[in-house]
């Protein structure tokens, strides 16, 4: 038999133009660090070659992206119906879900209907409450948001020198709807306190949760490594919604009152349910600055057992009402390069957090089930080949038309509905 996998990963990042480094090296882990075998990585923004139902894989890995389908009802059922080859699939299933508190009932139950056989949830606690279905049938370990890879630890082994960075302090986050609860609130707005506290301090900042000023692909860690000091918050949610119906009174409600404040929200679509349970991980971006040497401004919090509070990280109060102190803090040269040392430390002699340890450890699982009937290699890696080669040409022709249409769509929204209508029935009248 031969020692090559056949592996299908299965993810939904949409235009490669808009990919974010942290999700690509998340969701490419395996082909990226162990390309001795043999994948098919398909993005679920396309459609399904038909190619893909005849080969016998040896493993099946469902992303995070993938599994963000479960929280668009119409979006699922579609899902569901395009790839019920998985679930009938003998092949070992793993899933890498984050996020596993938003509609966490669907998820437990999706899992459970594919038969997937290992999960990694990056929130630590509460399985019991996340997977109250697959715990009994499947395994869970934990897993991360993020992994170093060897390419990341070589680059930064001697980051940009704080001097020599330009910006002081630096935020970007999307700004949540209150279905994630205070803590999720808490993102959104904690960029803009503290720009209210640091005013007439001297500071350089470069805070903003404003879409247009996301950052993409590589100038996102060169972005990390202009800034001697990186905010941020707990990643995760302080509100349960187990079958996405929290979110939708909350939609419903935003669309209807948009000036609406969090209290008046909560009272309105969840009252007593914010803090029941508190869901929180680590996030890439923690990762990322302990590597680039970046000191780290956060909310107190968990961080997955890896930062401590005082040790790794400054602490900020969420009003900011320990501003005086904590610009004292920052401005002790040698108390914070003592803290970013101790956070590199603390996170690359993390093993669990290694890129390497992942990958090997979902290749062994696979590996460990493969199946002394599987399909032959003679025509399977034919089959694959001519998959990629497929769907390689389609890709191609897919994003270049949506990026089109896109453009077209943008340059005629400053038309206006009536306008354009005009201009149409003009043009209809001079043929």
């Amino acid at each position: 038999m031969s020692d090559r996998l056949r592996i299908l990963v299965l993810h939904r990042l949409g235009d490669p133009r808009t990919w974010r480094t942290s999700m690509v090296e998340h969701e490419f882990c395996l082909p990226q660090g162990a390309p001795e075998h043999d994948y098919v990585v398909h993005n679920s923004a396309l459609p399904l070659p038909d190619l893909v139902r005849d080969i016998d894989f040896d493993g099946i890995v469902l992303c995070q992206t993938f599994l963000s389908r479960r929280r668009d009802p119409e979006a699922f059922r579609r899902t569901l119906e395009d790839y019920d080859f998985v679930r009938r699939s003998p092949a070992l299933k793993i899933a890498l879900p984050q996020d596993d508190y938003d509609c966490s009932a669907i998820l437990d139950r999706w899992l459970c209907d594919w038969g997937v056989d290992v999960a990694y949830p990056v929130v630590s606690e509460h399985w019991d409450v996340l997977y109250p279905g697959f715990i009994k049938q499947g395994t869970l370990r934990l897993g991360y948001t993020g992994y170093l890879n060897a390419r990341m630890r070589t680059r930064w082994q001697r980051p940009k020198a704080a001097s020599e960075r330009r910006i002081d302090v630096s935020y970007r986050a999307a700004k949540l709807p209150p279905s994630f609860g205070r803590l999720g609130y808490l993102k959104g707005v904690i960029g803009e306190r503290f720009v209210a506290a640091a005013h007439g301090r001297g500071l350089v900042l470069d805070v903003s949760t404003d879409p247009k000023d996301t950052i993409v692909g590589s100038r996102w860690h060169e972005f990390l490594e202009d800034s001697r000091f990186v905010l941020g918050v707990n990643s995760g949610s302080s509100l349960w919604d187990p079958e996405g119906r929290i979110n939708l009174r909350v939609y419903d409600y935003v669309v209807r009152h948009p000036r609406a404040s969090f209290e008046e929200v909560e009272a309105a679509c969840f009252p007593g349910e914010d803090g029941r349970y508190v869901f929180t991980a680590i996030s890439p971006r923690n990762v990322e600055c302990a590597l680039i040497e970046s000191a780290q401004v956060l909310t107190p919090g968990p961080y997955s057992g890896v930062l401590e509070e005082g040790v790794h990280y400054l602490p900020v109060a969420p009003d900011l009402s320990n501003a005086d102190e904590l610009f004292g803090r920052m401005a002790d040269r040698t108390g914070v390069a003592r803290l970013v040392k101790a956070c590199k430390e603390a996170v690359l002699s993390n093993v669990a957090l290694r890129a390497e340890h992942h990958v090997a450890e979902l290749i062994g699982s696979i590996a460990a089930a493969v199946r002394p009937g599987r399909a032959s290699d003679a025509g399977q890696r034919t089959l694959i080949e001519r998959c990629r080669l497929e769907s390689r040409r389609f890709e191609a022709l897919h994003w270049a038309r949506q990026r089109a249409a896109d453009s077209l769509r943008a340059a005629l929204v400053p038309l206006g509905a009536r306008r354009l209508k005009r201009m149409i029935v003009q043009l209809a009248g001079q043929r």
